[in-house]
């Protein structure tokens, strides 16, 4: 399980990273759209082109699951990143963050509801101490709250989609262990397959009107490293926060499970306010350094609590260990 918790480390701040280095992007007169395109089709060209030549024989088990292709590319990759972009042009970001990384608790709602898997004491301390951490981290990273109701759609929108980044990524990948024919899709496919199909998507949409996108030529201001090419901070949030984001990510959920990973996915809020303290000169507040340390000690207890679980309580989305990925 360690081993899945550094992958899924590494997924949240690889996401952690598309703040600082797309919000120039947006200050230098890029649409959220433009933004999004953009480093969908990048992240998707830099994870094809190996699997073109490396591993077709992944790609193929794409046709095993078509639904579930298609479902995390709408959901986990387009729903997430544009209804995010699009909840914070009409809502505050605080508002919009609490939304969106209310999934994991989504997640373990429909685990409950669905399989019966009710999560123990120590989960549910922990998940409540994870969100009041959560709380205080983005709650002292910005000003008053400004709701609308287009900004809340959208918003639940990037909920419902981080909440099935986490179930279908598993879902699509695990084995069946009560020994059915269960087909499943490798994972690095479904990386690959979600994030061409949202690329796809986002461009019929921006043709047809739907997404209407911006993007310019001219240089950006990376806050402490200076003025850069567009393609700087366009190439970073492609090919690190958003293919090797997705990529680790649905690794980690196969070696640890959906409920934990979901919760390790705060650590994309942490990295957020990392990575804008060195490049921005954004301070982190002692409120935002208490709760991160409060999420911290909160996916402990669920990472505890996952653990100690009783073996009758996991249901058909556990974890299998990620047969498909040899990490060594």
């Amino acid at each position: 399980m360690g081993r899945g918790i550094a992958v899924a480390l590494i997924s949240g701040f690889a996401f952690a990273m598309s703040g600082p280095f797309g919000k120039p992007l947006l200050a230098a007169g890029w649409s959220p759209a433009g933004v999004v395109l953009v480093r969908l089709w990048i992240a998707a060209l830099v994870t094809l082109i190996p699997m073109l030549f490396f591993g077709r024989d992944r790609l193929l088990t794409l046709r095993r699951a078509p639904f579930t292709v298609l479902a995390y590319g709408l959901l986990a990759v387009v729903a997430v990143q544009l209804a995010y972009f699009n909840a914070i042009a009409h809502m505050s970001v605080t508002v919009a963050l609490l939304i969106e990384f209310s999934a994991p608790l989504l997640v373990l709602l429909y685990l409950w509801g669905r399989f019966g898997r009710r999560p123990s004491l120590r989960t549910t301390i922990g998940a409540a101490i994870a969100v009041v951490g959560l709380v205080a981290v983005v709650g002292a990273a910005s000003g008053g709250a400004m709701v609308s109701p287009t900004g809340l759609a959208w918003a639940i929108l990037s909920l419902i989609g981080l909440a099935a980044y986490f179930l279908l990524a598993e879902d699509g990948t695990a084995a069946d262990d009560a020994g059915t024919d269960k087909q499943t899709v490798d994972q690095l496919a479904l990386a690959v397959g979600g994030l061409v199909v949202g690329a796809v998507t986002l461009s019929l949409t921006s043709l047809a009107g739907l997404t209407p996108v911006r993007m310019t030529t001219v240089p950006v201001v990376l806050g402490n490293l200076g003025t850069v090419p567009w393609w700087v901070p366009a190439v970073v949030i492609g090919a690190i926060a958003t293919g090797l984001a997705y990529v680790a990510g649905i690794i980690a959920i196969n070696m640890v499970g959906p409920t934990l990973a979901s919760f390790l996915g705060f650590s994309e809020v942490i990295g957020a306010g990392v990575v804008a303290w060195l490049m921005l000169g954004e301070s982190l507040t002692p409120l935002q350094i208490a709760g991160a340390v409060a999420i911290v000690v909160g996916v402990l207890m669920v990472k505890q609590g996952e653990r100690t679980r009783a073996p009758q309580d996991i249901g058909p989305l556990e974890p299998a260990a990620a047969a498909s990925i040899p990490l060594s």
